[in-house]
């Protein structure tokens, strides 16, 4: 099988090293840097610096390209492969442009399949769980697992679904990061990080799912005394001369929150499922933002 890499940065210059021992590998990137040079020269691996002819021989295209450029790099692609090839997008490209590239390419007779990656390759390298959806999801976990990276495919997922998932982890991971730069660096100022890492470990035996559960579950029944809560802390950052960003805009949700509760309020036992609170807390937000339109 020929395999086309399209993007050598971090992501695709470990896929081609991985695909090299199965697959016969062509890179292509726009800008290579010298680290792409060196791998294609180590290798033997042919490196276009453009879409071309060439793509009309190959079988598989994983593109490797930044989520900004990835329904640009699908279409001009596009142009050159042939009938029957597939595409696997590995970008963190939106939903709304993953679906618009599936169907130009399905319009080409070309196969198509979501990919992202579910972690951080700089830690876990190879062995970062990936996450496909779309048509062709499963012929590429194969191709996945024939060079040993753990795929799964979403069940019944569509081109798109697999990348709304990854942004949503984001939403998280993201947010717990910004917040994570504000928490340390204001308890490293007073002279509290080592023991703030003592007071953090009940989360680590619950578990993040069970913590995240718990707090948006009981969010509706202390979401008042937890926003005085959250002033305090505004409060004592702004005092260490560290002023916050993420936390600040935290206490904006909180606020919405009570005012929902008091012009909405949830019924009887509304906060004893994660389920059930999840449903209120998305009713009040469909309402609010009826109200901000």
């Amino acid at each position: 099988m020929k395999l086309a890499i399209i993007g050598c940065g971090e992501v695709g210059r470990l896929f081609a090293r991985a695909a090299s021992a199965h697959f016969e590998v062509v890179l292509c990137d726009s800008y290579p840097a010298p680290a792409a040079r060196e791998l294609a020269a180590e290798l033997e691996l042919p490196l276009h610096e453009a879409a071309g002819e060439w793509l009309g021989t190959v079988d598989r295209v994983w593109s490797c390209v930044t989520g900004d450029v990835a329904a640009t790099v699908a279409d001009q692609v596009s142009a050159h492969l042939r009938a029957g090839a597939m595409f696997v997008d590995m970008s963190t490209a939106t939903p709304a442009d993953k679906l618009s590239s599936a169907g130009n390419l399905r319009g080409r007779g070309v196969d198509y399949a979501d990919a992202v990656i579910m972690g951080a390759i700089g830690l876990t390298g190879l062995g970062t769980a990936l996450l496909v959806s779309g048509d062709a999801a499963a012929v590429a976990v194969k191709d996945f697992a024939a060079i040993g990276a753990p795929a799964r495919a979403l069940d019944g997922g569509r081109p798109g679904d697999a990348a709304a998932l990854k942004l949503l982890r984001t939403v998280l991971t993201k947010g717990l990061e910004a917040l994570g730069v504000e928490c340390l660096v204001a308890a490293e100022k007073q002279g509290v990080r080592d023991e703030l890492y003592r007071v953090l470990a009940d989360i680590d035996t619950q578990g993040l799912t069970s913590f995240l559960n718990a707090v948006v579950r009981t969010h509706l029944l202390h979401a008042e005394r937890r926003s005085h809560e959250v002033e305090r802390a505004v409060a004592q950052l702004d005092q260490a001369h560290l002023p916050s960003s993420v936390l600040a805009g935290s206490y904006g949700l909180f606020a919405r929150t009570v005012a929902s509760l008091a012009q909405n309020p949830p019924g009887p036992g509304t906060a004893d499922s994660i389920d059930s609170a999840v449903t209120w807390l998305l009713s009040v937000s469909d309402t609010d933002a009826a109200v901000t339109v």
